[in-house]
């Protein structure tokens, strides 16, 4: 019996890839760079998945209410800043500059709004993907090795994605626009006037970004891009959703407060990061297929949670 047991732990190690099964997925190890190389890939795949007959309700909807909150859109500014003012939640960006790393500014915030504005900042992606990467790494846990990867995979391809229509929209952010006083209950505020420049000129949108970037926002769509990754490859954690609910009611509130988006910014940068989300996900695991026809014969190495290894003989007729 010990013989054996050598054997398959030995075989197991033959094979380059060592597999682990989570909730009916293999896993296999992220492999170098391919969450940068996959964004052809993905973007190619974004556009099979959406722009289908199958997928017109959900534009509908997309459209419907990106119209609706585009006709609201400078009152609900107003009412944000008169809610963040009863709130005593800053209508400014407090993030201050700690550090420098390769002269990148490493910002954190230092209040409650700059808090909530930065649940949807790259760095606190990134932390959270290195986080799951880095543990993954220590424990040997390809799934949350893969979750980091393919949350990576998803920042950049929405982040890529959300340029592109921001470059093509040219929408001043409300901040920007000129703003017309207002004042309730005897205080005064700044109601900003929408703006869209259709296909700017580039140098002037480079001159001038925050005049032409509002849409969409790049902060939610990487924002539920994250929370869909993590949500697909923890299916039993049924808290994630609502913890990414209220991370991301918080972000939307708080860049309408402090003049960033408009909220009919949100409803196609949500849709972008949640099928961005899926496809980085698809990408890095294989669905365990239980409905092959045909006789087949299959050896897979299996390292379990429990660090336990052995081999998976398959065979189907």
């Amino acid at each position: 019996m010990k013989k054996i047991s050598l054997i398959i732990i030995l075989l197991s190690f033959l094979f380059s890839e060592n597999a682990q099964i989570f909730d009916g997925f293999t896993y296999y190890p992220p492999k170098g760079f391919s969450y940068l190389t996959s964004i052809p890939k993905d973007l190619k795949e974004y556009g099979n998945q959406t722009f289908t007959t199958d997928k017109l309700g959900e534009w509908a909807v997309i459209i419907a209410s990106t119209g609706v909150f585009i006709a609201y859109d400078e009152e609900l500014i107003v009412q944000a800043k008169i809610l963040g003012r009863k709130l005593n939640i800053a209508e400014d960006d407090k993030t201050t500059e700690f550090f420098r790393i390769l002269d990148l500014p490493i910002r954190f915030p230092t209040d409650v709004g700059s808090a909530m504005y930065f649940i949807g900042d790259g760095w606190t992606h990134l932390g959270i993907a290195g986080s799951f990467y880095t543990y993954g790494r220590f424990s040997n846990n390809n799934r949350a090795m893969q979750t980091g990867y393919q949350i990576m995979q998803a920042m950049a391809s929405a982040g890529f994605l959300t340029q592109f229509l921001k470059h093509v929209t040219g929408r001043v952010s409300p901040f920007r626009s000129e703003q017309i006083i207002e004042t309730h209950n005897g205080e005064e505020y700044d109601r900003p006037t929408d703006k869209w420049t259709l296909f700017p000129n580039q140098i002037e949108y480079h001159k001038n970004v925050s005049s032409y970037d509002a849409f969409p926002s790049g902060h939610m769509s990487v924002c539920m891009a994250t929370f869909t990754v993590i949500a697909e490859n923890y299916p039993k954690n049924k808290f994630v959703w609502p913890i990414g609910i209220t991370a991301m009611s918080l972000l939307g509130f708080q860049m309408m407060n402090n003049g960033v988006h408009w909220i009919s910014d949100y409803p196609l940068s949500i849709a972008m990061g949640y099928y961005l989300g899926k496809i980085a996900v698809d990408n890095g695991r294989k669905a365990i297929d239980e409905s092959a026809h045909g006789p087949s014969f299959k050896i897979t190495p299996i390292i379990h949670t429990d660090l336990s290894t052995g081999i998976s003989l398959q065979y189907r007729f």
